[in-house]
C-alpha cells in the first residue's frame, strides 16, 4: 500500500511546516509528501525548497501565481498520478494536523472493508470545539442555492452583516458538534437529516480540508477536483460528481485530524475588509458556477 500526500501551501509557511513535521512523524519512509506552493510569491516557497531539499520524502511544487484550491490541488494530484505509484492521495490543508500513528494503516483497513473512492476523516476544530464532518446527506437544491446567491449579493453591501453571521455561524456549528439534542432540533428545522460526527456515513458530503482518493478513483480520473472553482463548494462538486460516476463516498470517525480552520486565507491579507470583500465575492462566483452546473446536468 503506497499513500503520498499533497499539501496546499499559500504564504503561511509555518503551519505548512508543522503539518509537514507531523507528517514526518507518521508516515511510511517510502511515502512522498508534495507541498504545492500556489503563487505565494512572498518568499515562503523558496524558503520551503531550502528546508526540504534534502528529504527524499518531500517535493515542493511551486505554481506561478495562486490558481486558487481546486487548480492547486490538481496540479500536485496531476504530478503525483504522473510521476508516483499510488494506492491513495491524501489531499490536506496546510493548517491540518496529523496525529494518529496508525493513521495509513486505517486507511488500508477501512478501504479494504468498504472500497471507497473518497474517505473523509473527522475533522476537528480546537478554537470552535466543532467536528466538521460529514457535511451534508443531501446536497442543496436550485432553489436554495438561487436564496444563498442572493444572500451573499446583499452582504457586499453590508459587510458587517456578514462578520455578525460567520460568528453566528461558528457557535451554531460548536453547539451542534457538542450537544446531540441541539443537533437534532437544528437539522429538524432546516428540514435535514441528523448526522452525527461519531457515526460512519457512506456516500455524504465530505469537508474538503482533508480527503483521501483510492486507486479507484486515480485510475479513473485525471483531476481530483472537477470543475475547479477558485474557493468554495468544492465539496459540493465533488460530492455530484461522485454520484454521477456511482462512487463511493465514506466518513469514517476512526480515522481523524485536526484543523486550525482558514489559516492560509487568514494570513493571506491583514486587512479585514479586503479579507470580507474577497470571501464574498468568490462565495457568489462558485454558487453561480454551482448553479450552472447544477442547471445543466
Amino acid at each position: 500500500m503506497i499513500v503520498n500526500y499533497i499539501i496546499l501551501h499559500y504564504k503561511n509557511i509555518n503551519d505548512t511546516i508543522n503539518c509537514v513535521e507531523s507528517l514526518l512523524k507518521i508516515i511510511n519512509p517510502n511515502h512522498k509528501i508534495v507541498v504545492v506552493d500556489n503563487g505565494s510569491n512572498d518568499g515562503s516557497g523558496e524558503k520551503l525548497e531550502e528546508n526540504y531539499c534534502c528529504y527524499r520524502q518531500i517535493k515542493v511544487l511551486k505554481l506561478p501565481k495562486n490558481v486558487g484550491f481546486s487548480k492547486g490541488n490538481n496540479a500536485g494530484y496531476q504530478y503525483i498520478k504522473k510521476e508516483l505509484k499510488s494506492d491513495f492521495i491524501v489531499i490536506t490543508n496546510n493548517d491540518v494536523i496529523f496525529y494518529q500513528d496508525d493513521f495509513e494503516g486505517k486507511i488500508e483497513s477501512i478501504y479494504l472493508e468498504t472500497k471507497f473512492h473518497v474517505l473523509g476523516p473527522d475533522v476537528y476544530i480546537p478554537r470552535h470545539k466543532d467536528h466538521q464532518n460529514p457535511l451534508f446527506k443531501t446536497p442543496i437544491n436550485i432553489e436554495e442555492l438561487k436564496n444563498e446567491i442572493n444572500q451573499y449579493k446583499y452582504y457586499k453591501n453590508y459587510p458587517n452583516r456578514f462578520e455578525e453571521r460567520l460568528k453566528i455561524h461558528i457557535l451554531k456549528n460548536m453547539l451542534c458538534s457538542n450537544n446531540k439534542m441541539i443537533n437534532f432540533l437544528y437539522s429538524k428545522f432546516r428540514k435535514k437529516e441528523v448526522l452525527d460526527y461519531r457515526k460512519r456515513y457512506m456516500n455524504v458530503g465530505l469537508q474538503g480540508s482533508c480527503l483521501i482518493f483510492s486507486k479507484d478513483f486515480i485510475d479513473n480520473e485525471n483531476k481530483a477536483f472537477d470543475p475547479e472553482p477558485f474557493l468554495y463548494e468544492e465539496e459540493v462538486f465533488l460530492f455530484l460528481r461522485c454520484k454521477k460516476r456511482n462512487y463511493k463516498m465514506l466518513y469514517d470517525p476512526s480515522i481523524g485530524i485536526i484543523h486550525a480552520e482558514a489559516a492560509s486565507f487568514t494570513h493571506s491579507t491583514k486587512n479585514n475588509k479586503e479579507r470580507i470583500t474577497f470571501m464574498l465575492e468568490h462565495h457568489i462566483k462558485s454558487r453561480e458556477a454551482l448553479l450552472d452546473y447544477m442547471s445543466t446536468r
